[in-house]
């Protein structure tokens, strides 16, 4: 099996130190967090993940204390007239009760990912940006944005069947790693209660091919924006799964995370979810296997509701531990 020299690599980003308002409408100019320029000239159809983080420090006082900020990413490259927009997320954190006082100060972590898997039409110099579009308050006292980071790693990119894209740009007997791939998401209906005896909810899935004989380290990332909407007892505890299902009939629970919000007055928050899995294995034959990311649990306070949104799923496929690849 046979490297492609020169990927994958990682671009860090430029970010910038700005004042924030108090409000910023849609209609406003937008406010540049963040940039990071590839050049992916000569590698045919990459795939660029792009990785924001930071910490959100906001102290609410007062009645009905409100807090929004939306995220926009956008990528400009030659081959478009204007910026195109990839993806917008939106981090809310409100609480509706009207005649209590909230008092909420708190340090809330934020990752923002993003797969970008181009075609040979758009190679070439690209840059990534990431701005706020929108910003509302209410009875916010402070706030502000720290420890920022804006990363892309340009790998090689898979068809769903697990071939190269524009394979006639290299041999087509031969595989290459490293390598990412991007799953697909579903949209189900969510229910507003669900055990573990009941049908597992799937949020995103996505397969990998294995060949015989070769050490092989797979990194998954998960990533989403859960909703909570809490009323009565003001609580939600969701449960998420990974499962690997695999051609040879094997079927196995990799790990479980659970995901609890309570809070003594009716609360609406957005907030983003990142999970991690990373698994090293030896195949003794071809086979394939996929990953499956669901919900398993759920349990509500009386009157309450939730939402996943911003679903995304990425699996990057390493050699294994004889060429470095460790988990």
């Amino acid at each position: 099996m046979r490297r492609v020299n020169y990927l994958p690599y990682v671009k860090c980003g430029k970010v910038y130190q700005v004042d924030l308002p108090n409000r910023l409408d849609e209609s406003e100019p937008p406010i540049v967090l963040a940039e990071v320029n590839v050049n992916t000239k000569d590698i045919p159809m990459p795939c660029i993940l792009v990785k924001f983080s930071e910490f959100i420090n906001f102290t609410l006082l007062g009645l009905n204390p409100k807090f929004i900020i939306i995220y926009r990413l956008v990528r400009e490259d030659r081959y478009s007239s204007y910026p195109q927009i990839l993806k917008e997320w939106e981090f809310e954190f409100e609480s509706s009760e009207m005649l209590e006082i909230a008092n909420v100060d708190t340090n809330q972590p934020t990752v923002l990912d993003y797969c970008d898997c181009l075609d040979i039409y758009t190679s070439g110099r690209i840059t990534y940006r990431l701005e706020i579009v929108q910003i509302e308050t209410n009875n916010v006292t402070s706030y502000g944005l720290t420890n920022k980071s804006f990363t892309a790693t340009v790998i090689n990119g898979l068809k769903e069947e697990g071939k190269r894209h524009n394979s006639y740009f290299l041999d087509r007997n031969l595989g290459f790693i490293p390598y990412v791939k991007c799953g697909k998401v579903f949209n189900p209906v969510l229910p507003i209660k669900l055990s573990k005896e009941d049908p597992p909810v799937i949020l995103t899935q996505l397969i990998i091919n294995t060949e015989r004989n070769n050490d092989l380290c797979i990194l998954i990332n998960y990533s989403s924006f859960v909703t909570s909407i809490l009323k009565e007892d003001h609580f939600n505890n969701l449960t998420f799964r990974l499962v690997k299902s695999c051609s040879d009939f094997t079927t196995e629970v990799l790990r479980e995370w659970p995901f609890r919000r309570v809070f003594v007055n009716n609360t609406n928050i957005k907030e983003p979810l990142v999970y991690d899995y990373c698994e090293c294995l030896n195949s003794k034959f071809d086979r394939h296997c996929t990953y499956t990311f669901a919900l398993v649990e759920a349990e509500l306070s009386e009157k309450s509701f939730y939402n996943i949104s911003q679903k995304s799923m990425t699996a990057k496929v390493y050699l294994g531990k004889d060429q470095q690849g460790l988990c």
